[in-house]
Protein backbone atom coordinates (compact mmCIF):
# COMPACT_ATOMS: atom_id res chain seq x y z
CA UNK A 1 0.00 0.00 0.00
CA UNK A 2 1.03 3.58 -0.93
CA UNK A 3 2.86 5.69 2.03
CA UNK A 4 1.61 9.01 2.60
CA UNK A 5 3.52 11.77 0.81
CA UNK A 6 5.83 13.11 3.09
CA UNK A 7 4.55 16.97 3.09
CA UNK A 8 1.19 15.39 3.96
CA UNK A 9 2.52 13.67 7.30
CA UNK A 10 2.03 14.89 10.40
CA UNK A 11 5.02 15.63 12.36
CA UNK A 12 5.92 13.54 15.55
CA UNK A 13 7.46 10.58 16.32
CA UNK A 14 7.32 7.56 14.48
CA UNK A 15 6.63 4.11 15.69
CA UNK A 16 6.90 0.67 13.79
CA UNK A 17 4.36 -2.34 14.20
CA UNK A 18 5.85 -5.35 12.65
CA UNK A 19 4.84 -9.36 12.99
CA UNK A 20 1.71 -9.03 12.66
CA UNK A 21 -1.35 -10.50 10.88
CA UNK A 22 -2.42 -7.62 9.67
CA UNK A 23 -6.23 -7.17 8.20
CA UNK A 24 -6.65 -4.53 5.45
CA UNK A 25 -9.06 -3.46 3.35
CA UNK A 26 -7.44 -5.07 0.18
CA UNK A 27 -6.46 -8.49 2.67
CA UNK A 28 -4.67 -9.95 5.23
CA UNK A 29 -1.02 -8.89 4.95
CA UNK A 30 0.48 -12.08 6.96
CA UNK A 31 3.14 -11.15 8.13
CA UNK A 32 2.75 -7.13 7.66
CA UNK A 33 3.58 -3.93 9.17
CA UNK A 34 2.38 -0.76 10.07
CA UNK A 35 4.56 2.68 10.05
CA UNK A 36 2.84 5.11 12.72
CA UNK A 37 3.59 9.26 12.35
CA UNK A 38 2.37 10.26 15.96
CA UNK A 39 -1.57 9.48 15.89
CA UNK A 40 -2.17 8.82 11.64
CA UNK A 41 -1.50 5.18 9.94
CA UNK A 42 1.62 6.58 7.89
CA UNK A 43 2.44 3.28 5.72
CA UNK A 44 0.94 -0.43 5.84
CA UNK A 45 2.90 -3.16 3.86
CA UNK A 46 3.68 -6.55 3.83
CA UNK A 47 6.77 -9.01 4.06
CA UNK A 48 9.22 -7.19 5.76
CA UNK A 49 9.22 -3.82 7.19
CA UNK A 50 11.15 -1.21 5.66
CA UNK A 51 14.85 -0.39 6.57
CA UNK A 52 15.52 1.57 9.99
CA UNK A 53 15.62 4.83 8.81
CA UNK A 54 16.44 6.65 12.49
CA UNK A 55 17.66 4.55 15.79
CA UNK A 56 14.95 6.89 17.34
CA UNK A 57 12.27 4.60 15.23
CA UNK A 58 10.22 2.84 18.16
CA UNK A 59 9.48 -0.76 17.37
CA UNK A 60 6.98 -3.34 18.14
CA UNK A 61 7.17 -7.26 17.73
CA UNK A 62 3.43 -8.46 17.40
CA UNK A 63 4.47 -11.95 17.25
CA UNK A 64 2.27 -13.49 14.83
CA UNK A 65 -1.04 -11.52 16.23
CA UNK A 66 -4.21 -10.20 14.28
CA UNK A 67 -4.05 -6.63 14.08
CA UNK A 68 -7.81 -5.26 12.97
CA UNK A 69 -8.80 -1.60 12.65
CA UNK A 70 -10.43 -0.29 15.86
CA UNK A 71 -14.23 -1.16 16.00
CA UNK A 72 -16.80 0.89 15.65
CA UNK A 73 -19.92 0.36 17.75
CA UNK A 74 -23.00 2.50 16.10
CA UNK A 75 -25.60 0.90 18.79
CA UNK A 76 -24.97 0.61 22.45
CA UNK A 77 -26.62 1.93 25.94
CA UNK A 78 -24.18 1.23 28.64
CA UNK A 79 -21.16 -1.30 29.67
CA UNK A 80 -19.29 -1.58 32.49
CA UNK A 81 -22.08 -1.19 35.15
CA UNK A 82 -22.90 2.78 33.53
CA UNK A 83 -24.95 3.96 30.62
CA UNK A 84 -25.80 6.71 28.48
CA UNK A 85 -29.12 6.25 29.45
CA UNK A 86 -29.11 7.45 32.47
CA UNK A 87 -26.79 9.05 35.57
CA UNK A 88 -24.36 11.80 35.03
CA UNK A 89 -22.02 13.19 32.86
CA UNK A 90 -19.49 10.99 34.20
CA UNK A 91 -21.23 7.89 33.98
CA UNK A 92 -21.47 8.39 29.92
CA UNK A 93 -17.81 8.89 30.46
CA UNK A 94 -16.88 5.95 32.14
CA UNK A 95 -19.31 3.82 30.03
CA UNK A 96 -17.53 5.18 26.59
CA UNK A 97 -13.85 4.12 28.26
CA UNK A 98 -15.15 0.81 29.28
CA UNK A 99 -15.75 -0.02 25.57
CA UNK A 100 -12.83 1.46 24.62
CA UNK A 101 -11.08 -0.97 26.72
CA UNK A 102 -12.79 -3.84 24.53
CA UNK A 103 -11.84 -2.12 21.27
CA UNK A 104 -14.22 0.19 20.75
CA UNK A 105 -12.32 3.27 19.83
CA UNK A 106 -15.39 4.83 18.33
CA UNK A 107 -18.82 4.47 19.70
CA UNK A 108 -22.51 6.45 19.54
CA UNK A 109 -24.39 6.34 22.30
CA UNK A 110 -27.65 5.28 22.10
CA UNK A 111 -30.92 6.49 23.65
CA UNK A 112 -33.71 4.11 25.05
CA UNK A 113 -37.53 5.75 24.28
CA UNK A 114 -37.95 8.02 27.16
CA UNK A 115 -39.94 11.45 27.82
CA UNK A 116 -39.45 13.55 25.30
CA UNK A 117 -38.28 16.56 27.85
CA UNK A 118 -36.00 13.79 29.19
CA UNK A 119 -34.79 12.95 25.74
CA UNK A 120 -34.02 16.53 25.00
CA UNK A 121 -31.79 16.42 28.56
CA UNK A 122 -29.54 13.29 27.80
CA UNK A 123 -29.19 14.46 24.09
CA UNK A 124 -27.97 17.92 25.01
CA UNK A 125 -25.09 15.77 28.00
CA UNK A 126 -24.28 13.37 25.76
CA UNK A 127 -24.23 15.96 22.39
CA UNK A 128 -21.22 17.37 24.81
CA UNK A 129 -19.10 14.12 25.21
CA UNK A 130 -19.80 14.10 21.35
CA UNK A 131 -17.91 17.62 20.88
CA UNK A 132 -15.29 16.69 23.47
CA UNK A 133 -14.54 13.49 20.87
CA UNK A 134 -15.34 11.40 23.56
CA UNK A 135 -18.73 9.70 21.38
CA UNK A 136 -18.77 9.83 17.52
CA UNK A 137 -22.95 11.16 18.05
CA UNK A 138 -26.05 10.07 19.13
CA UNK A 139 -28.48 7.18 18.09
CA UNK A 140 -32.29 7.72 19.41
CA UNK A 141 -33.78 4.24 19.28
CA UNK A 142 -37.58 6.34 20.29
CA UNK A 143 -39.74 7.20 20.64
CA UNK A 144 -41.45 6.81 17.35
CA UNK A 145 -41.53 2.60 17.40
CA UNK A 146 -44.33 0.31 17.14
CA UNK A 147 -45.62 -0.84 20.40
CA UNK A 148 -46.55 -3.99 19.04
CA UNK A 149 -42.90 -4.65 18.74
CA UNK A 150 -41.45 -2.32 21.56
CA UNK A 151 -39.28 -5.05 23.20
CA UNK A 152 -37.42 -3.51 26.18
CA UNK A 153 -38.54 -0.03 25.00
CA UNK A 154 -41.24 1.47 27.58
CA UNK A 155 -44.54 1.61 25.54
CA UNK A 156 -46.31 4.70 27.95
CA UNK A 157 -43.85 6.75 26.38
CA UNK A 158 -43.75 6.48 22.60
CA UNK A 159 -45.43 8.79 20.27
CA UNK A 160 -46.52 9.39 17.13
CA UNK A 161 -43.79 10.53 14.23
CA UNK A 162 -44.02 13.92 14.23
CA UNK A 163 -41.78 16.61 12.22
CA UNK A 164 -41.89 19.16 15.00
CA UNK A 165 -40.96 16.52 17.90
CA UNK A 166 -37.79 15.17 15.77
CA UNK A 167 -36.57 18.56 15.05
CA UNK A 168 -36.46 19.79 18.82
CA UNK A 169 -34.66 16.43 19.44
CA UNK A 170 -32.18 17.07 16.57
CA UNK A 171 -31.80 20.74 18.23
CA UNK A 172 -31.14 19.24 21.44
CA UNK A 173 -28.15 17.05 19.99
CA UNK A 174 -26.93 20.04 18.94
CA UNK A 175 -25.49 18.46 15.35
CA UNK A 176 -24.39 14.65 16.80
CA UNK A 177 -27.53 13.42 16.36
CA UNK A 178 -26.72 10.61 13.76
CA UNK A 179 -29.13 7.90 13.84
CA UNK A 180 -33.15 7.97 14.62
CA UNK A 181 -35.07 4.47 14.51
CA UNK A 182 -38.33 5.01 12.94
CA UNK A 183 -41.57 2.44 12.44
CA UNK A 184 -42.58 3.10 9.39
CA UNK A 185 -46.21 2.08 9.73
CA UNK A 186 -46.76 4.48 11.89
CA UNK A 187 -49.05 7.88 11.08
CA UNK A 188 -46.55 10.78 10.02
CA UNK A 189 -43.39 8.45 9.71
CA UNK A 190 -42.77 9.00 6.11
CA UNK A 191 -42.53 12.66 7.03
CA UNK A 192 -39.89 11.86 10.03
CA UNK A 193 -38.39 10.06 7.87
CA UNK A 194 -38.25 12.56 4.68
CA UNK A 195 -37.43 14.99 7.28
CA UNK A 196 -34.21 13.15 8.90
CA UNK A 197 -32.96 12.27 5.86
CA UNK A 198 -32.89 15.81 4.15
CA UNK A 199 -30.75 16.92 7.57
CA UNK A 200 -27.99 14.24 7.21
CA UNK A 201 -29.40 12.29 9.95
CA UNK A 202 -29.18 8.18 9.11
CA UNK A 203 -32.50 6.74 9.19
CA UNK A 204 -33.16 3.18 10.34
CA UNK A 205 -36.33 0.82 10.88
CA UNK A 206 -36.54 -1.11 13.99
CA UNK A 207 -38.83 -2.06 16.76
CA UNK A 208 -41.07 -2.01 13.46
CA UNK A 209 -44.46 -4.44 12.70
CA UNK A 210 -44.00 -3.20 9.62
CA UNK A 211 -45.08 -5.38 6.21
CA UNK A 212 -42.36 -5.86 3.18
CA UNK A 213 -44.55 -2.71 1.31
CA UNK A 214 -43.91 -0.51 4.57
CA UNK A 215 -40.58 -1.29 4.65
CA UNK A 216 -39.49 -0.84 1.56
CA UNK A 217 -41.72 2.35 0.91
CA UNK A 218 -39.87 3.87 3.51
CA UNK A 219 -36.51 2.99 2.10
CA UNK A 220 -38.00 4.95 -1.15
CA UNK A 221 -38.77 7.63 1.53
CA UNK A 222 -34.68 8.11 2.56
CA UNK A 223 -34.58 4.92 5.51
CA UNK A 224 -30.68 3.33 4.43
CA UNK A 225 -30.59 1.42 7.51
CA UNK A 226 -31.58 -1.47 9.70
CA UNK A 227 -31.86 -1.50 13.66
CA UNK A 228 -30.69 -5.18 15.16
CA UNK A 229 -32.34 -6.89 12.24
CA UNK A 230 -35.15 -9.12 13.31
CA UNK A 231 -35.04 -8.24 16.57
CA UNK A 232 -38.02 -6.47 17.24
CA UNK A 233 -39.36 -6.91 14.20
CA UNK A 234 -42.39 -8.97 12.49
CA UNK A 235 -40.80 -12.68 11.70
CA UNK A 236 -40.04 -12.93 8.22
CA UNK A 237 -42.42 -15.70 6.33
CA UNK A 238 -42.33 -17.00 3.09
CA UNK A 239 -45.32 -15.02 2.16
CA UNK A 240 -45.16 -12.47 4.25
CA UNK A 241 -41.19 -11.35 4.17
CA UNK A 242 -41.72 -7.86 6.71
CA UNK A 243 -39.57 -6.06 7.23
CA UNK A 244 -36.26 -8.22 7.59
CA UNK A 245 -37.08 -9.44 4.52
CA UNK A 246 -37.77 -6.17 2.56
CA UNK A 247 -34.66 -4.10 4.45
CA UNK A 248 -32.30 -7.76 3.64
CA UNK A 249 -33.65 -7.39 -0.83
CA UNK A 250 -32.73 -3.73 -1.10
CA UNK A 251 -29.10 -2.84 -1.73
CA UNK A 252 -28.82 0.59 -0.34
CA UNK A 253 -29.85 -0.67 3.18
CA UNK A 254 -26.99 -1.13 5.45
CA UNK A 255 -28.29 -4.25 8.47
CA UNK A 256 -26.98 -4.34 11.93
CA UNK A 257 -27.09 -7.62 13.69
CA UNK A 258 -26.19 -8.50 17.43
CA UNK A 259 -23.70 -11.69 16.78
CA UNK A 260 -23.81 -12.62 20.90
CA UNK A 261 -25.03 -15.87 20.54
CA UNK A 262 -28.68 -15.12 21.95
CA UNK A 263 -30.03 -12.76 19.75
CA UNK A 264 -29.25 -14.80 16.93
CA UNK A 265 -28.68 -17.60 15.91
CA UNK A 266 -25.19 -18.27 14.06
CA UNK A 267 -26.48 -19.90 11.49
CA UNK A 268 -28.73 -16.81 10.65
CA UNK A 269 -25.34 -14.78 11.31
CA UNK A 270 -24.11 -16.41 8.09
CA UNK A 271 -27.77 -16.31 6.20
CA UNK A 272 -27.55 -12.35 6.51
CA UNK A 273 -23.81 -12.12 5.88
CA UNK A 274 -24.39 -14.10 2.65
CA UNK A 275 -27.05 -11.97 1.50
CA UNK A 276 -25.58 -8.67 2.10
CA UNK A 277 -22.32 -9.02 2.14
CA UNK A 278 -19.18 -6.92 4.12
CA UNK A 279 -20.38 -4.26 2.65
CA UNK A 280 -23.95 -3.35 3.84
CA UNK A 281 -23.04 -6.24 7.27
CA UNK A 282 -22.77 -4.04 10.48
CA UNK A 283 -21.85 -5.74 13.67
CA UNK A 284 -22.88 -3.92 16.68
CA UNK A 285 -23.66 -5.18 20.34
CA UNK A 286 -26.52 -3.07 21.90
CA UNK A 287 -24.89 -3.22 24.56
CA UNK A 288 -26.71 -1.98 28.04
CA UNK A 289 -24.99 -1.49 31.37
CA UNK A 290 -24.84 -5.24 32.66
CA UNK A 291 -21.77 -5.17 29.60
CA UNK A 292 -18.77 -6.74 31.78
CA UNK A 293 -20.63 -7.39 35.22
CA UNK A 294 -22.19 -9.93 36.91
CA UNK A 295 -25.67 -10.93 36.95
CA UNK A 296 -27.79 -9.12 39.17
CA UNK A 297 -30.35 -6.32 38.73
CA UNK A 298 -29.64 -3.28 36.24
CA UNK A 299 -31.91 -0.81 34.40
CA UNK A 300 -32.38 0.12 30.70
CA UNK A 301 -33.56 3.82 30.69
CA UNK A 302 -36.74 3.30 32.46
CA UNK A 303 -37.21 -0.73 32.73
CA UNK A 304 -35.98 -2.83 35.03
CA UNK A 305 -33.67 -5.58 33.97
CA UNK A 306 -32.73 -8.98 35.50
CA UNK A 307 -29.26 -10.62 34.03
CA UNK A 308 -29.36 -14.28 34.47
CA UNK A 309 -26.38 -16.45 32.39
CA UNK A 310 -25.11 -12.76 30.99
CA UNK A 311 -28.66 -12.75 29.05
CA UNK A 312 -30.49 -9.41 29.82
CA UNK A 313 -34.03 -9.40 30.26
CA UNK A 314 -36.84 -7.44 31.51
CA UNK A 315 -38.14 -7.84 34.85
CA UNK A 316 -41.14 -8.57 36.31
CA UNK A 317 -42.81 -11.39 34.03
CA UNK A 318 -44.29 -13.11 37.08
CA UNK A 319 -41.34 -16.19 36.51
CA UNK A 320 -41.29 -16.25 32.51
CA UNK A 321 -38.91 -15.12 30.16
CA UNK A 322 -39.09 -11.15 29.38
CA UNK A 323 -38.06 -9.62 26.57
CA UNK A 324 -34.52 -9.52 25.56
CA UNK A 325 -33.44 -6.30 26.76
CA UNK A 326 -30.25 -5.21 25.10
CA UNK A 327 -26.98 -7.67 25.20
CA UNK A 328 -24.18 -8.25 28.05
CA UNK A 329 -21.78 -7.89 24.82
CA UNK A 330 -18.56 -6.13 24.02
CA UNK A 331 -17.22 -5.43 20.37
CA UNK A 332 -14.09 -8.02 20.90
CA UNK A 333 -16.62 -10.50 22.01
CA UNK A 334 -19.05 -9.61 18.86
CA UNK A 335 -15.92 -10.37 16.55
CA UNK A 336 -14.81 -13.24 18.14
CA UNK A 337 -18.11 -15.17 17.95
CA UNK A 338 -18.71 -13.94 14.26
CA UNK A 339 -15.27 -15.40 13.29
CA UNK A 340 -16.21 -18.37 15.49
CA UNK A 341 -19.62 -18.68 13.26
CA UNK A 342 -17.72 -18.84 10.01
CA UNK A 343 -17.53 -15.69 9.10
CA UNK A 344 -14.04 -14.61 7.12
CA UNK A 345 -11.86 -12.47 9.27
CA UNK A 346 -11.44 -9.54 6.72
CA UNK A 347 -15.18 -9.61 6.44
CA UNK A 348 -15.51 -9.35 10.35
CA UNK A 349 -13.13 -6.57 10.40
CA UNK A 350 -15.04 -4.66 7.72
CA UNK A 351 -18.47 -4.92 9.44
CA UNK A 352 -16.97 -4.35 12.86
CA UNK A 353 -14.79 -0.80 11.37
CA UNK A 354 -15.10 -0.19 7.79
CA UNK A 355 -18.77 -0.22 7.37
CA UNK A 356 -20.12 0.89 10.18
CA UNK A 357 -17.23 4.02 10.10
CA UNK A 358 -18.74 4.88 6.62
CA UNK A 359 -22.37 4.69 7.23
CA UNK A 360 -21.73 7.07 9.91
CA UNK A 361 -19.75 9.22 7.65
CA UNK A 362 -16.48 8.81 9.20
CA UNK A 363 -14.38 6.60 6.78
CA UNK A 364 -11.93 9.26 5.85
CA UNK A 365 -11.00 9.11 10.04
CA UNK A 366 -11.31 5.44 11.13
CA UNK A 367 -12.48 2.57 10.49
CA UNK A 368 -9.48 0.77 7.97
CA UNK A 369 -5.99 0.33 8.15
CA UNK A 370 -4.53 2.29 5.71
CA UNK A 371 -2.77 5.17 5.38
CA UNK A 372 -3.77 8.63 6.24
CA UNK A 373 -6.34 7.48 8.99
CA UNK A 374 -6.47 7.29 12.81
CA UNK A 375 -3.97 5.00 14.09
CA UNK A 376 -6.97 2.82 16.33
CA UNK A 377 -6.67 -0.43 16.35
CA UNK A 378 -6.82 -4.02 18.23
CA UNK A 379 -4.39 -6.63 18.82
CA UNK A 380 -5.85 -10.05 18.80
CA UNK A 381 -4.49 -14.09 19.64
CA UNK A 382 -5.37 -16.58 17.64
CA UNK A 383 -8.55 -17.23 19.61
CA UNK A 384 -9.43 -13.32 18.58
CA UNK A 385 -8.96 -12.72 22.31
CA UNK A 386 -8.14 -9.30 22.70
CA UNK A 387 -4.47 -8.55 23.93
CA UNK A 388 -3.93 -4.41 23.47
CA UNK A 389 -5.63 -1.75 22.14
CA UNK A 390 -4.31 1.77 20.35
CA UNK A 391 -6.50 4.79 20.19
CA UNK A 392 -4.51 7.59 18.32
CA UNK A 393 -1.65 5.75 18.42
CA UNK A 394 -1.09 5.62 22.16
CA UNK A 395 -1.52 2.33 23.61
CA UNK A 396 -4.40 1.82 26.42
CA UNK A 397 -2.98 0.83 29.79
CA UNK A 398 -4.56 -2.28 29.97
CA UNK A 399 -6.34 -4.86 28.05
CA UNK A 400 -9.03 -6.63 28.98
CA UNK A 401 -8.80 -10.22 29.22
CA UNK A 402 -4.92 -10.28 27.99
CA UNK A 403 -1.86 -8.89 30.13
CA UNK A 404 -1.39 -5.38 29.97
CA UNK A 405 0.99 -3.27 27.71
CA UNK A 406 3.78 -1.88 30.06
CA UNK A 407 5.01 0.15 27.38
CA UNK A 408 3.81 1.82 24.26
CA UNK A 409 6.59 0.69 22.87
CA UNK A 410 7.69 -2.25 24.45
CA UNK A 411 6.88 -5.71 22.52
CA UNK A 412 3.67 -7.26 23.73
CA UNK A 413 4.24 -10.65 25.67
Amino acid sequence: MPEVPASARPPGRYRLLTGGRVVTPAGVLSPGWIQLASSVIDAVGSGPPPPRQSPELRVTDLRGSWVLPGFVDMHVHGGGGTSFTEGSEDDARRTAAFHRGHGTTSIVASLVTAPLTELETRAAVLAGLAADGVLAGLHLEGPFLSAARCGAQDRRHMLVPDVATFERLRAASAGHLRVITIAPELPGATAVIAAAARSGVIVAVGHTDATAEVASAAVDAGATHATHLFNGMRPLHHREPGAAGALLGRDEVTCEVIADGVHLHDTTIRLVARAVGPDRLVLITDAMAAAGMPDGGYRLGSMRVNVSGGVARLAGHNGSAGPIAGSTATMDGIVRRAVAAGLPVPEVAAAASTTPARVLGLGDRVGALRPGLEADLVICDDNFRLSAVMVGGQWLAQAPDGPPVSSPYEPIR
